[in-house]
């Protein structure tokens, strides 16, 4: 093999080397929530929304019905100047529960946009001792925010809960792997003990720790807002907690279309600048793998079949091991499959489409 073949190798063996790592962390870790207090906290739980008359009724009706009492319990709804009938529906369901309050949010002047203003605003109606924050195309789970609570430890500042896109198409159930994969990954590093960052429609915050930021008013605007400020909270002091139980488990609507999934990564990818430098060895790892095997097949194909069938099998161990925590029906072999395919068409695709130059497009806005 030539010295260009030897790299290639090199660099499918790192990357094996970190799905090994990744599996055994996952096989490895259990939940450890703390003990149901007596006396519950008083929360509040803040919901961005934007444009999702599809999601929102779903969204409110499952908070509507999580197990915790209700006179601890605000639901904080902003409505980011939506032009559909997101408002008209929100306010509907809040007319028949009392613990839904509906904010209009305002272009204040304060240079920040996107979920980071919403959250900026909702922060002034927010009562209690903890933040819940989700998304408007998000539904939980009845024992969310009870589960959520006990995943803050004593110097624990924010946690995330496990979530996963939910859709009936294949297109949809392919998305739920992704999440999924994209999830232990995620976890996989925070369990080792490094921060990573939380998933900012399944997340608690600490009013303590959200408030020694300087809450989002004060902190930089970034496109991925959920990242900034779980940092700024650990760049405090506090500590994180990443959590994968049954309980926690949030259900996301799928992107509507392969063009909005490209806008989609390439924000996170975007925001993703101020990621640690860890995080860019891992992505350059994983964006050198798809590029090492192509070449490998032309030049020692068993080689790289045999790299191929072994990445695929952790890949597929991984992800059921993702869905046995948090009690979800394992995907078919066909599915899992699929998923290969479909994993290297949107790894490549969000590649290319990132060093494009045009503007990322999120919920009908250009960034």
């Amino acid at each position: 093999m030539t010295i260009l073949a030897y790299i290639s190798v090199t660099i499918c063996a790192l990357y094996i080397g970190l799905q090994v790592w990744q599996l055994l962390v996952l096989l490895l870790y259990k939940n450890q929530p703390e003990p149901a207090p007596v006396d519950w906290p008083e929360i509040s739980i803040l919901v961005a929304a934007r444009n999702e008359e599809e999601n929102i009724g779903n969204c409110l009706q499952a908070l509507c019905q999580l197990n915790y009492p209700a006179e601890k319990l605000h639901i904080i709804v902003g409505d980011d100047q939506s032009t559909d009938k997101t408002a008209t529906i929100a306010r509907e369901i809040a007319g028949s529960d009392s613990r839904i309050q509906i904010i209009s949010i305002k272009d204040d002047g304060s240079g920040l946009k996107a979920k980071a203003r919403v959250m900026a605003q909702l922060d002034q109606a927010a009562k209690g001792d903890y933040y819940l924050v989700t998304d408007a195309d998000v539904q939980v789970k009845p024992d969310w925010a009870a589960m959520m609570v006990r995943q803050l430890h004593a110097r624990t500042g924010v946690a995330s809960g496990t979530t996963m896109v939910k859709g009936k198409s294949v297109w949809g159930k392919l998305q739920g792997i992704d999440w999924a994969y994209f999830m232990g990954l995620l976890n996989a590093i925070s369990y080792s003990g490094v921060p990573a960052t939380a998933v900012g429609n399944n997340m608690i915050v600490r009013k303590k720790a959200y408030w020694q930021t300087g809450g989002y008013a004060n902190i930089r605007f970034s496109i991925t807002e959920d990242y900034k400020l779980y940092s700024e909270i650990c760049r405090h002091g506090w500590g994180w907690n990443n959590a994968m139980c049954p309980e926690v488990l949030a259900y996301s609507a799928p992107t509507n279309g392969y063009l909005p999934l490209l806008h989609q990564r390439k924000r996170w990818l975007s925001g993703g600048r101020e990621l640690p430098f860890y995080w860019w060895i891992l992505f350059g790892v994983f964006a050198l793998y798809y590029i090492s095997v192509p070449f490998l097949f032309l030049v020692a194909w068993p080689v790289a079949l045999a790299i191929a069938a072994l990445k695929w099998t952790l890949q597929t161990l991984q992800i059921n091991a993702i869905y046995s925590h948090v009690k979800e029906p394992k995907p078919a072999i066909w599915q899992h499959l699929m998923y290969e395919v479909y994993l290297w068409a949107v790894t490549i695709s969000t590649a290319l489409f990132f060093v494009l130059p045009v503007k990322t497009i999120w919920k009908e806005r250009k960034y």
